[in-house]
């Protein structure tokens, strides 16, 4: 899971920082936490990447994290395993999720592929309560964003 957030960092910026993305402790928090649904993704019975999906309330869903292994990228695995994530989620109202801004593969996916909207936009001069920015101080200067979609039902 980390090679592959942490691929994104490398390819932007040519190193790594030395805090571990996502950091450890939230990984842990979402195995151990019943509100989190973690799920691996398979291509063909071999895991092909996961994602971490948290119950917010009744309707409203948080995609914590959704990533496919760089071997398995542009195979259309993401765009299926999202499918079949939207499948097992009837109830859902809503969907959040983020990426930082130099992700443009993943604003691209959230956009174009899963039909999200980008609502807001976290930097330095607009941080929201639990700083996304902290998790990738060393690299990154330029921020996040927050996505949501509104399923219609």
């Amino acid at each position: 899971m980390k090679s592959a957030f942490e691929q994104g960092v490398i390819d932007r910026f040519g190193v790594l920082t030395a805090a571990p993305i996502p950091p450890e402790n939230e990984i842990d928090e979402a195995l151990k936490d019943p509100a989190f649904d973690v799920f691996i993704i398979m291509a063909d019975n071999i895991p092909a990447g996961s994602t971490i999906i948290k119950c917010e309330n009744n309707k409203k869903y948080s995609l914590e994290l959704l990533f496919i292994f760089k071997a398995f990228l542009n195979k259309k695995i993401g765009s299926a395993a999202w499918q079949v994530i939207e499948a097992n989620y009837p109830d859902a109202q809503m969907w959040e999720t983020h990426t930082p801004y130099f992700e443009r593969r993943n604003i691209h996916f959230y956009l174009h592929k899963c039909c999200f909207k980008i609502v807001e936009f976290f930097s330095e001069h607009h941080r929201e309560e639990h700083d996304l920015t902290d998790e990738f101080k060393d690299v990154n200067s330029s921020g996040f964003f927050r996505f949501e979609k509104i399923m219609q039902k």
